[in-house]
């Protein structure tokens, strides 16, 4: 009985495409974060208005940075890794988990 030989093919791989452990548990960890913009409405919505005026208050003042209150007044989108984003949560006195927080819940904001 003759025996079928099997064709060999050469497989390509294309190792761009991979993922990788420390990939997937860095998008992992970024989900847990939740989204990485919100709107500015989403954000004053979970903050609250007493706490975002006194926030506003502060961006206000002439002692800070122009390009800072301007940022500010300008902003329709947060961006999680922005500096307007870092400003938004010093002036609100948020850690980096109150962020993150900010974050999941203005998520869940539907306008």
């Amino acid at each position: 009985m003759a025996r079928k030989r099997a064709a060999m093919t050469n497989a390509t791989i294309d190792y761009s495409r991979l993922v990788k452990a420390r990939d997937i548990k860095a998008q992992a960890e970024a989900r847990a974060r939740g989204p990485s913009e919100i709107t500015l409405l989403q954000a004053m919505i979970v903050v609250g208005e007493e706490k975002w005026a006194e926030a506003m208050a502060i961006a206000e003042d002439a002692s800070y940075p122009w390009a800072m209150r301007a940022a500010l007044r300008g902003a329709t989108v947060l961006v999680r890794d922005s500096e307007t984003m870092d400003t938004l949560a010093f002036l609100l006195g948020f850690s980096p988990e109150e962020t993150d927080r900010l974050f999941l819940d203005a998520a869940q904001v539907r306008l």
